[in-house]
């Protein structure tokens, strides 16, 4: 029977060993210190192994699995592999492993993938990260062991807590056999609470063994994982780069065999037909000697027999012949000898008796020498100058520079007003007349806002005599660059030139002469000339084709060196539709360039009321005027009676839509359907037009634009259409040159 006082003491003393257990832990150390590399007595291995490996130190496992906990795990598919339709890959993408394990991802500064489409061009990425999938493993690796190494640490504690349950069951045993002796209830209550208490810290110590066993299991899980894809990939790098050797081991093997295969025919077939046609040559060749030499030697005889026989019969008299000539040719060398020395004493004698005639004589003949000489020269002269001032070269097929007379005289008036200060206009002014010059040519806002400046730029560097820009327009055909160009020399005050690149190739090696003419013809103005050269491509073609003739060469040669420098006399504007086809150092000549496209709607539309004003209203007035006077002189009956212009027409409400149908016109081909209208007009049996009828011309021209495109296309003839004859227009249009 144990004492009260004894049995308060040893409850008191297991309460306080279950506190000091739940709220303290015993620290256990289970890290042993690294061991160092193993040594081996093999020579050449590891004797020098300190060389290889530098700093080398523990690894700090926890900082790698703190870096695996919180890098995240993503899907993805590569771009370049089939497509973007390759297999998914999991793992972590790059700018995330940047941020938590710097080292495993090196910055790549430029690399080059293959097209995201079959065919297209290779995309260039700059600054790529690319990770490091060893090091990935390695911290994984590192994780593991931190996390063995918490579990090791855990099943230490665990052992040391099951040790320490053992002692306080123990304890717990004996209270309850205290208790059982004991008549005090309270203890048996409190000894049963502690009890309890330390079934739930054993619990708790299970959880955690449990927990830390898990993570266990998915870090190797993990560490599978990545294995089995580091060699998945691998596997599948090696099988598709085994693949494509094979393939282009195959594709190389099978081009060559039938490159070898087809060398070896033509070689065949070039050697036996060499061989047959070297035997047929040389049989021809064998007999053609042969009879050559019979046809000599039949000659030879028959010529050797007649002259035997003629030389027989004419010995005598050949000889007595002979025997005359050669005296009669004796006495006239003779008689010449004689008759050439006295003349060359007698002439020696008075050159000694008189020698200031001779000297006469001979300055006569120079002097003659020198005029004639001298005539040559200014007769050429003479003829440059008067063809410059009186007439036109032959490369210029329209010009408005007057006569050499009425120039002179507009060059001292012009010098006269520019002295005193007169006509010189202000910048507003220029610009107030440059819009109305250009007020009725319709062109886009901002290329005729350009055209306009150009045009300001330039007159304005003509008053202060500063050179002038040569200009390129490019663009398609009937787009307005003739007329711009026209409109440009007004605007300027200059003389306006037109020739055409065409003109010069037909010339062939006069064609430099001409050109040359053509600039010395443009200096004689006292205006300036404005050279517009239509169809420019025509022989300003690039140098670098081999097609290029001697003379186009040349003809060239001669522009470029006319527009060298900065000229004050001319302004060249060169037109074409195909500037890529221009020379580079024509191109450089250029200092503005100006793209002359097809015209928008409302420029469509502008230029459909412009052309009707123009063809049909305006040649309606101007018809019915003419014809009014002739009339009242009795000369004409009026050819206007009849003729009438409906009004809802002439409200020209019907452009908008016809605008919306002629898309892809030109401002040519807008001015022909407005032509073809006044034929409508004139030819229309009441002599009268208007909506219905406008818009069915409008509908043909439509028609007859679309099949212009496809004949220029190749696409001609239209399906359905009869057979060619050869004689339509448009059938025989190759598709080389469209």
């Amino acid at each position: 029977m144990i004492p009260h006082r004894i049995y308060s003491q040893l409850l008191i003393l297991l309460i306080v060993q279950l506190i000091i257990s739940k709220h303290t832990t015993s620290p256990t150390t289970t890290d042993t210190p690294p061991s160092s590399p193993p040594s081996t007595t093999s020579r050449g291995v590891n004797d020098k192994i300190n060389q290889i490996y530098l700093d080398v130190s523990e690894a700090d496992t926890n900082m790698h699995l703190e870096a695996i906990r919180d890098l995240p795990l993503s899907t993805y598919k590569l771009s370049y592999e089939r497509g973007g339709q390759g297999r998914t890959r999991v793992g972590p993408v790059g700018p995330e492993v940047a941020a938590i394990i710097p080292e495993a991802v090196e910055i790549v500064p430029k690399r080059t993938l293959p097209p995201l489409e079959k065919g297209g061009e290779k995309v260039v990425i700059e600054n790529v990260p690319v990770v490091h999938e060893q090091t990935l493993f390695m911290y994984g690796v590192g994780a593991t062991k931190e996390m063995i190494k918490i579990l090791d640490k855990l099943e230490n504690e665990m052992e040391e807590e099951v040790e320490r349950s053992a002692q306080i069951e123990m304890e717990i045993s004996r209270l309850e056999e205290l208790t059982a002796n004991s008549m005090d209830g309270g203890a048996e209550v409190r000894m049963r609470s502690s009890a309890a208490e330390a079934k739930q810290i054993r619990s708790e110590l299970d959880l955690e063994l449990e927990r830390a066993k898990e993570e266990i299991e998915y870090a190797e899980l993990m560490k599978e994982q990545e294995v089995a894809q580091l060699k998945k990939n691998e596997d599948l790098v090696l099988a598709r780069l085994k693949k494509e050797d094979e393939a282009a081991r195959k594709r190389a093997e099978a081009t060559m065999a039938k490159k070898l295969e087809t060398a070896m025919k033509m070689e065949e077939e070039r050697a036996k037909g060499e061989e047959s046609i070297s035997a047929a040559q040389h049989e021809r060749e064998l007999e053609i000697q042969r009879m050559r030499e019979m046809m000599k030697a039949e000659t030879a005889r028959a010529e050797a027999l007649a002259k035997a026989e003629a030389e027989r019969m004419n010995e005598d008299v050949t000889l007595r012949l002979m025997k005359a000539e050669a005296e009669q040719a004796r006495i006239r060398n003779v008689a010449a000898v004689k008759e050439g020395f006295e003349w060359l004493g007698k002439g020696f004698s008075e050159f000694l008796n008189n020698p200031r005639d001779v000297l006469i004589m001979v300055g006569y003949f120079a002097a003659c020498m020198a005029g004639v000489y001298l005539a040559k020269e200014m007769a050429i002269f003479v003829r440059v100058v008067m063809e410059s001032m009186l007439g036109k070269p032959k490369l210029v097929r329209e010009t408005t520079k007057k006569s050499w007379f009425i120039s002179l005289f507009i060059r001292f008036w012009e010098a006269i007003t520019r002295l005193a200060g007169i006509g010189v206009m202000s910048g507003e002014a220029v610009l107030k007349y440059c819009e109305e010059v250009f007020d009725d040519v319709i062109l886009e806002g901002e290329l005729k806002s350009r055209v306009v400046g150009l045009a300001m730029s330039a007159k304005k560097a003509r008053e202060y005599d500063a050179p002038h820009r040569h200009v390129l327009f490019y663009g398609p055909p009937g787009t307005g660059k003739t007329m711009v160009a026209k409109k440009l020399a007004e605007c300027v005050g200059m003389d306006y030139a037109l020739m055409s690149g065409g003109d010069v190739g037909p010339l062939g090696s006069d064609g430099v002469t001409q050109i040359h003419s053509l600039f010395r013809w443009a200096k004689t103005s006292n205006k300036g000339v404005l050279l517009f050269i239509d169809e420019a491509e025509a022989f300003l073609g690039s140098r670098s084709e081999a097609k290029m003739s001697e003379s186009a060469h040349n003809a060239l040669n001669a522009l470029l060196y006319n527009t060298g420098g900065e000229r004050k006399d001319f302004m060249l504007v060169l037109a074409t539709n195909r500037a890529e086809d221009l020379d580079a150092a024509v191109l450089d000549r250029c200092d503005e360039s100006l793209f002359f496209g097809l015209p928008e709607k409302p420029g469509r539309e502008k230029l459909l009321e412009l052309y009707f004003r123009k063809y049909v209203i305006e040649a309606v007035a101007e018809l019915a005027a003419n014809a009014g006077i002739l009339s009242k002189l009795g000369l004409a009956k009026n050819l206007a009676e009849g003729i009438e212009v409906e009004e809802e027409a002439t409200n020209l409400g019907w452009a908008k839509d016809s605008a919306d149908k002629t898309k892809g016109f030109s401002g040519r081909e807008l001015a022909k359907v407005m032509i073809a209208v006044q034929g409508v007009l004139y030819g229309s049996e009441n002599g009268k037009i208007g909506v219905k009828e406008i818009n069915t011309v409008v509908r043909q021209k439509v028609t007859e634009h679309a099949e212009k495109k496809r004949m220029v296309s190749g696409a001609w003839p239209p399906k359905g259409a009869p057979p060619s004859d050869g004689r339509r227009p448009g059938f025989n249009v190759s598709p080389a040159r469209a």
